[in-house]
């Protein structure tokens, strides 16, 4: 028997598996868990990105007012069709819009979008004025990668992860303990690395065991909804969306006359305020606004409950509620659903469980490198060839390479936010282009480092530099320095700014510490080949 209590054969298989299928899924892991990490704030960042968004709402909005505005400024602007209004929160002091057209664009699209800034009256359409929390959310299920095939990589990597969480578990369980108490930094390479990941992997395991199955089943849900549909309700999406999500089984008639005399929408929402006083309306969507079916559907929470999301659909002839889904009263599924969400994205607590998911998503982002090196130094052996060893070698170097050079890419992409003109039409973009050419820069210079000590001293020493530079783009270009925003009690403005200071800080601490430190005894590529040579 194995120490990990199962029969020699079982824990053979289970220990390969876990190997190939943490290797296999490592860097696109590592970018998923790096992102994500970044993704938790992305509400709290949005006033470092858009200076335009740093003073309160100090008055009501008239939303019918804004309606009529966009009829006027947007050209053939469908009423008909689906329109959103995201309300103005504390992080996000504006009010965004999502909208159709009657004719297509040259890119075959009938949509439009953008922001009203109640503060100065500014009214903005066309792409997104900021793009940092954004970026990072896509990339963390790799939304960038064309017609959904990103999503369903990221589904798959989550499924083979939660595999790789439980057979991890099965090799070590019977002696973990032992393993988290006898944790040191002494000895060789390959016991260093084993300590490092069976540690860190114990310490961040239910975090890990949540976060694999709900991103698989936020990806894949598909999957398990198809069977659902066909088995309980004969094939009927309606029934499955009645019980998930009522507010869009509501029908609407195509042929419903016009009307003029519907509910204004700012007394619907006075309406819903005062019938549900700890409701928090998130977003509005509004179907048939010029009908007399108009329907207009609220989604938000009401943060005294866990599962606090909530919905309504209200027709605006009559102002009758037509369908309900509200905290409290929701069935178990429904809760459970929509608790998935909170869970997931740490939205059921305060900026402190956030900083507490950000740093057990660094420990998994450190389970995942130790698992890469271990792999490689176990394979460091006399029964290896040469070229293999050196194939190993090289394997190790891009994944390294891939995953540490999405370091110093982020601050870029604070700092193109803030350097590139948010006046151009299409900033978005541009910050994008230059985030994603960086970490493509950044990898590729990566692979001619030679050895995993200079790759992770040097990846370290930028990143930490760049990081430092981070709020100084912000002070630059806005005025806002760090001291004065902490003065104004605009807190998450000067904590991003600091936060890249404490990150720049530690990382060059740590780079300058493996400058100093020998690396004569790391095996590179150089000295597989030198080993080469001497056998010939």
């Amino acid at each position: 028997m194995k120490l990990g209590g199962l029969p020699n054969r079982a824990y053979n298989i289970v220990f390969h598996t876990h190997t190939v299928s943490g290797i296999v899924i490592s860097f696109a892991l590592y970018v998923i868990f790096f992102a994500g990490a970044f993704t938790l704030f992305r509400d709290e960042f949005y006033q470092w990105e858009d200076a335009r968004a740093r003073k309160p709402i100090t008055q009501s909005v008239n939303y019918d007012a804004l309606v009529e505005t966009l009829k006027k400024k947007q050209p053939n602007f469908n009423l008909d069709d689906d329109m959103y209004l995201y309300m103005p929160t504390k992080h996000k002091p504006r009010v965004g819009f999502f909208g159709h057209t009657t004719t297509k664009d040259k890119n075959g699209e009938d949509h439009f979008h953008g922001e009203y800034y109640p503060q100065t009256n500014e009214l903005n359409i066309g792409e997104p004025p900021t793009t940092i929390g954004e970026t990072l959310y896509r990339l963390h299920f790799f939304d960038q990668v064309p017609f959904y095939i990103g999503r369903y990589v990221s589904g798959f990597v989550a499924l083979f992860f939660l595999f790789a969480v439980l057979t991890g578990v099965l090799i070590h369980w019977r002696n973990i303990v032992s393993k988290f108490y006898g944790f040191s930094l002494k000895g060789s390479l390959k016991q260093i690395w084993t300590s490092s990941h069976t540690v860190f992997g114990l310490l961040g395991l239910p975090f890990q065991l949540m976060y694999a199955i709900t991103g698989a089943y936020y990806i894949l849900s598909i999957l398990i909804l198809l069977p659902v549909v066909f088995l309980f309700f004969g094939g009927d999406q309606k029934k499955v969306l009645a019980m998930l999500r009522p507010n869009d089984a509501v029908e609407l008639n195509e042929k419903s006359p016009f009307s003029n005399e519907n509910i204004s929408i700012n007394q619907t929402l006075d309406n819903i305020r005062a019938q549900y006083p700890g409701f928090e309306v998130q977003t509005v969507n509004i179907k048939h606004f010029s009908r007399e079916d108009a329907l207009l559907s609220v989604y938000g929470k009401d943060p005294s409950y866990f599962s606090g999301d909530g919905a309504l659909a209200i027709g605006l002839k009559d102002g009758r509620v037509l369908a309900e889904m509200m905290p409290g009263k929701k069935t178990y599924v429904q809760s459970v659903l929509y608790g998935i969400a909170g869970v997931h994205f740490a939205t059921f607590g305060g900026i402190l469980l956030k900083i507490v998911y950000f740093f057990l998503a660094i420990v998994t982002c450190f389970v995942i490198i130790s698992g890469v090196l271990l792999w490689k130094e176990a394979r460091n052996k006399k029964n290896y060839t040469v070229k293999q060893k050196l194939f190993h070698h090289r394997v190790t170097m891009s994944y390294l390479a891939i995953c540490f050079g999405l370091f110093p890419a982020v601050p870029i992409l604070f700092m193109a936010e803030r350097f590139i003109p948010g006046s151009l039409a299409n900033h978005a973009s541009l910050v994008n282009t230059t985030f994603f050419l960086s970490w493509l820069f950044f990898t590729i210079i990566g692979l001619f480092w030679k050895t995993e000590a200079n790759l992770t001293r040097n990846y370290l020493y930028v990143g930490g530099i760049l990081s430092l530079v981070v709020p100084l783009a912000n002070g630059l270009t806005t005025g806002d320095w760090f001291w004065k925003t902490f003065a104004n009690q605009q807190y998450f403005i000067a904590g991003t700014d600091l936060a890249w200071l404490a990150i720049g800080v530690l990382c060059v601490s740590i780079a300058f510490r493996f400058w100093k430190k020998p690396v004569d005894k790391v095996v590179s590529a150089v000295a597989y080949e030198d080993e080469a040579i001497a056998k010939r």
